[in-house]
């Protein structure tokens, strides 16, 4: 009779333990605790965008003694929705400052990675004269959507 209540008392240490073992690991690993981990903050949404579509921007690139090549882009603007309209009013305006920005960047070959356009150079170019005429955060990107060279 000792023997099957010193069995029992021992049983039920036993299983006390491990329920508290398990309670333990549960609300360590399971249940979210405040004071853990800081939220991240999320950055706010970007604005909606549209898109303008630019006519391809041709430039020659003049060596020593004549023009070596033809460089041509075709771009659109990736704009803020509402400002679509205002962009598309100063088309013009902004062809003609992306043309001009594109002319001096083949000239000074700041663009050019030896004879090859550098894509991300033409970008953060284009973007920065297309803020210069509609005005910063209206231009959210240039897609570059074709560059292409034609060797003479």
């Amino acid at each position: 009779m000792v023997k099957a209540v010193i069995l029992l008392v021992l049983g039920l240490l036993l299983i006390g333990g491990a329920g508290f073992g398990g309670w333990m690991i549960y609300n360590k690993y399971f249940v979210e605790h405040e004071e853990s981990a800081p939220k991240k903050e999320e950055p706010p949404p970007k604005p909606p965008t549209g898109f303008v579509r630019m006519a391809p921007l041709v430039v020659p690139a003049i060596g020593a003694q004549k023009v070596e090549q033809f460089v041509t882009v075709v771009v659109t603007l990736e704009v803020v929705l509402d400002k679509v309209p205002l962009v598309q009013s100063r088309q013009p305006l902004v062809f003609d400052k992306l043309l001009t920005t594109l002319y001096g960047a083949v000239d000074d070959r700041s663009i050019m990675s030896g004879n090859l356009v550098n894509i991300i150079a033409v970008k953060e170019k284009l973007t920065a004269a297309a803020a210069k005429v509609v005005g910063e955060g209206v231009v959210q990107n240039v897609l570059v959507q074709v560059v292409t060279q034609r060797n003479l």
